[in-house]
């Protein structure tokens, strides 16, 4: 007997290999570039020799993606986040902002940001991020820069 989906455990660890990477792509080719609409080059860009990817999985079947970069004075900037469509609504988007969050801290960040599609702010809010300045295009999607930790 096959398991539910819903049953199905989630695992989200680092992309570690090639092959890993090779997965956050495929989960960011199907979110983002597939369903919606980013051009190739707005997708990938100059960051992901460098940037630190995440991965989620089900049963070595790749679900969702998460990037983070480390930046200047403690900051960490958060992106990239994405779930397969049959994935979401199973508070695994909230796991992948949680190990981002982590991983930052355990790489020395303290302050966090991002660039919150603005149909996702409350999301963002709920995971103590607050929204600063405008709404602004970001490849075609309106967007907000939201901030987490001290002043």
């Amino acid at each position: 007997m096959s398991r539910k989906p819903e049953e199905e455990a989630v695992v989200i660890r680092l992309a570690r290999s090639p092959q890993d990477v090779l997965k956050v792509m495929v989960v960011r080719g199907i979110v983002f570039i597939e369903e919606q609409g980013v051009d190739w080059e707005g997708e990938i860009d100059g960051f992901e020799e460098s940037a630190i990817h995440v991965l989620g999985e089900v049963d070595g079947q790749p679900v969702a993606s998460g990037r983070l970069r480390l930046l200047d004075g403690g900051w960490a900037k958060l992106e990239r986040i994405a779930v397969r469509p049959r994935w979401r609504g199973r508070g695994i988007a909230r796991r992948m902002v949680a190990f981002l969050l982590e991983e930052g801290a355990r790489r020395g960040a303290d302050r966090y940001k991002l660039h919150a599609q603005v149909h996702l702010e409350a999301f963002y809010r709920d995971l103590g991020f607050t929204r600063e300045g405008e709404v602004f295009d970001e490849c075609g999607i309106d967007h907000v820069l939201m901030l987490r930790g001290p002043s």
